[in-house]
């Protein structure tokens, strides 16, 4: 295996410049850099590892970690125990810097800290397949999550490692629940096989609670989802092989959707697994995911051979052909505008589409793209493109070359109008925000953020950014709040404390402290009304077996006077 894997292709991770308007200009002039490593890369993340505030890159090639920082140097480089399979990037001990785990082919998960040094490793009992740093419940510190199995598959393993390296479940060890899966197409229902091997792991949060959820798929073609905790929310058993797996927020409510490939079909699925569309092809789908645009369409996106098509929901809106087979979709902002940008990832390249299905950028790799990400590197008015694909042609990497920003044509005195104006949508949007209005408050900053973002405005682009998250969080506790008070209201006290608290952690996750008191006071209240509850009930008991007893007593009375009665006649 080892010999292999050494005899494999060199692999190259690639920078693209994304300008504020693409070209059809040579690809070539666009790269900022390229790293050039010896042996298969793995996969790649982005955290911030030198701790700048920047995003950084996390490469796993052969049996190396490169940290690289935005402009491609080496922040460090370690040597893993044994060949790589599978690489994560994230904050596991709340100080706000990545820490980077990964699996190994050797069954070990090995885990280091964001200066490179190594923290704590674990051993499973075949080699780790798929490994993920997560907070799965929104506690401050993320858990290693890892799924292991072997090429016979008889003996697959699941596990849940908390940040200090304490196993929090193990599927070996602790006695998996009966999980029944309803077939898809049959309607037969089924037991999960608690071995069976899981092929594809996502850990995301569905309902928008603040936890994840975890989306997996098995080798028997079933779909499974738990909750963070490990308890069975419900799954489906398929006849034929599952394809692509992936979560998308189609309406942008913060409800997550399901999207599955299976039997030439793309099925949609809500957060309950509830059927909300399906799609037929004439092959498999190899990928999809879905956005809605700033005109309230959505896009649903379906790669399958060579085409990519696009459909807003019964109507196709385009289909385009590639020279290649599709491997990976994705979506993005590129620039900021208001429009989303279509990326896809082919065996020989990238292709940048517009919504109507316009290539807008193409940049040639002549090898499979494996991974995908976006990010403002340099906190300009645009976002570079960080693909990883192998290479059969690269052997040397090309020398780092700045590309020069074309200085903006936007008179300064009109910038400065521009600012005004997206200034007063900022306050307007500040003032509602103060009064707890999140949900206009929300649309006044995406108005502001669009202003903005027209002149590349960005400390406020930044300044919009964090409010919109932030109200998000607070409109959806005050939802949470709301459905706690309708409980309270129902007597069901222990279901309403349990809805509070769950309030209380995303107010925890904005460090509100007041709102953080005002929830403790507001359990404090339940757990008076559970303890006079109680006592309602108690004292009802008592005077129940009260009555019974007096009743007794004076039936006794009354037939033992009755006998007497009878004795003296």
């Amino acid at each position: 295996m080892v010999q292999k894997m050494q005899k494999s292709l060199g692999l190259i991770l690639t920078f693209i410049f994304i300008f504020a308007t693409f070209s059809q200009s040579s690809s070539e002039d666009l790269i900022k850099w390229r790293h050039h490593t010896n042996e298969d890369v793995k996969g790649i993340a982005l955290g911030d590892v030198d701790g700048d505030g920047r995003f950084d890159v996390v490469v796993a090639s052969g049996e190396y970690i490169y940290a690289l920082d935005s402009f491609g140097r080496e922040i460090w480089k370690r040597k893993a125990i044994n060949y790589i399979t599978s690489i994560s990037v994230g904050d596991l001990d709340g100080d706000g810097r990545s820490d980077i785990a990964i699996g190994l082919i050797n069954n070990g998960i090995e885990v280091f800290n964001s200066d490179g040094e190594k923290r704590w490793e674990h051993w499973m009992r075949t080699p780790v397949q798929k490994v993920i740093i997560k907070d799965i419940d929104s506690d401050g510190y993320g858990e290693v999550i890892a799924i292991s199995h072997d090429k016979t598959f008889l003996d697959n393993a699941w596990i849940i490692i908390n940040h200090d390296g304490c196993v929090r479940f193990q599927s070996k060890d602790i006695f998996f629940p009966d999980f029944e899966l309803k077939g898809y197409y049959s309607g037969t229902s089924k037991k999960w096989e608690a071995d069976n091997q899981l092929r594809i792991l996502i850990a995301e949060d569905l309902n928008g609670d603040g936890y994840s959820e975890f989306i997996t798929s098995s080798r028997l073609n079933d779909l499974l989802i738990f909750d963070y905790n490990m308890n069975p929310l419900w799954g489906y058993h398929f006849d034929y092989p599952i394809t692509s797996l992936s979560i998308c927020d189609i309406e942008s409510d913060g409800l997550k959707e399901i999207f599955l490939g299976s039997n030439k079909k793309l099925i949609i699925f809500t957060k309950d697994g509830f059927k909300l569309k399906e799609y037929s092809f004439d092959s498999d789908i190899i990928a999809s995911t879905a956005f809605k645009d700033e005109f309230n369409v959505s896009f649903i996106l379906i790669g399958k051979d060579n085409f990519l098509y696009a459909y807003d929901w019964d109507k196709e809106i385009f289909n385009h052909k590639f020279e290649s087979n599709v491997n990976l979709i994705y979506h993005d902002n590129l620039d900021y505008k208001n429009q989303m940008e279509i990326i896809t990832g082919t065996r020989d390249g990238v292709y940048i589409l517009d919504t109507s299905g316009k290539r807008l950028f193409t940049y040639k790799t002549y090898s499979p793209v494996t991974d995908i990400f976006s990010a403002n590197l340099d906190f300009k008015g645009h976002k570079e493109l960080i693909i990883a694909s192998t290479d059969v042609e690269v052997t040397t990497y090309v020398a780092l070359r700045e590309i020069q920003i074309p200085a903006t044509q936007v008179n300064e005195q009109k910038r400065e109008e521009t600012i005004k104006i997206g200034n007063a949508a900022f306050l307007t949007g500040k003032a509602l925000y103060d009064v707890g209005e999140y949900q206009a408050a929300i649309a006044k900053f995406q108005e502001a953020r669009s202003i903005y973002q027209s002149i590349s405005y960005t400390q406020g682009i930044n300044d919009c950014g964090t409010y919109i998250s932030n109200a998000t969080i607070y409109a959806q506790a005050k939802t949470i709040e709301s459905q706690a008070v309708s409980l309270i209201t129902e007597k069901k006290y222990l279901e309403s404390k349990s809805t509070y608290q769950i309030a209380k952690d995303l107010y925890s996750a904005l460090n509100d402290v007041d709102k953080i008191q005002e929830i403790d006071q507001k359990m404090n209240e339940i757990d008076d009304l559970i303890r006079a509850e109680s006592l309602t009930r108690l004292i009802t008991y008592a005077i129940s077996i009260i009555s019974i007893i007096v009743v007794a007593g004076l039936l006794f009375l009354f037939f033992r006077k009755r006998k007497k009665s009878k004795q003296g006649a």
